[in-house]
């Protein structure tokens, strides 16, 4: 048994016999976001609108934190708001398994962003002596990477794909997939991607995620998006177990 809150769930363990899934020598490179999921055949997968439960769950933290401590009123805001983030782990949690199942199954060998969320996550306000920029808007920023869960995303599919290859994102979103060329500029806003040498233009996290499937495969991708390549090492992978 295993208690979620104020309820409990029968938690029951099965032996199947697992089937090795043959190698078809496809490559799919993907591009995590914050809210959606980008692939190098140009699917663009969002995460459902959960916006009205976000601002529930932080309106029922202000309400408890104002009630005074140890009183029943303090302790009913509590249960509400703990509901509320329950629901939102469990929309969060459904839409990461028919992601990565999606993912899977539509090619053996995922090359994903090697990312430190931690890391990335890291408070800016800073000390006393040195205060933070932007701490707001960084809070902001963290807050909407933790909900869309880039960890767990990662970690189911290095148990449904046949391989899960983590490279270095490092300029993936600034490189022009059709010429090479490295630039902030080719990224006008958060969506478009358009290459200030070549022209080229693109989803910013479609153009994304094909420079992440070429240095995980090897392959340029520029003749499709899904790319029939052996993993070769083009710069330092690590590769799921």
């Amino acid at each position: 048994m295993k208690r979620v809150g104020r309820r409990w769930h029968a938690v029951v363990c099965y032996e199947v016999e697992v089937r090795e899934r043959p190698d078809d020598g496809r490559a799919l490179g993907v591009d995590m976001n914050v809210g959606q999921v980008a692939t190098s055949d140009g699917a663009i997968v969002r995460m459902p609108a959960s916006s009205r439960l976000v601002a529930r769950h932080r309106r029922q933290q202000c309400v408890a934190a104002r009630r005074r401590k140890g009183s029943r009123r303090r302790l009913r805001m509590i249960r509400r708001a703990a509901r509320t983030a329950r629901k939102l782990a469990m929309r969060r949690r459904n839409w990461q398994h028919h992601v990565s199942r999606r993912l899977a199954d539509r090619a053996a060998t995922l090359v994903v962003e090697d990312l430190r969320v931690r890391g990335m996550t890291a408070s800016a306000k800073g000390t006393a002596e040195q205060p933070g920029t932007n701490v707001k808007q960084k809070a902001g920023l963290n807050r909407s990477i933790l909900q869309t869960g880039w960890g767990d995303l990662r970690r189911m599919l290095e148990y449904k794909a046949v391989r899960v290859v983590a490279v270095n994102p490092a300029y993936s979103s600034q490189t022009c997939h059709a010429c090479g060329h490295v630039s902030a500029a080719s990224r006008p806003c958060q969506a478009r991607f358009k290459c200030v040498s070549c022209g080229h233009t693109a989803h910013a996290d479609v153009n994304a995620a094909r420079n992440i499937l070429a240095l995980g495969t090897g392959a340029t991708g520029r003749r499709g998006a899904l790319a029939l390549a052996t993993p070769q090492t083009r710069q330092p992978v690590s590769e799921a177990a």
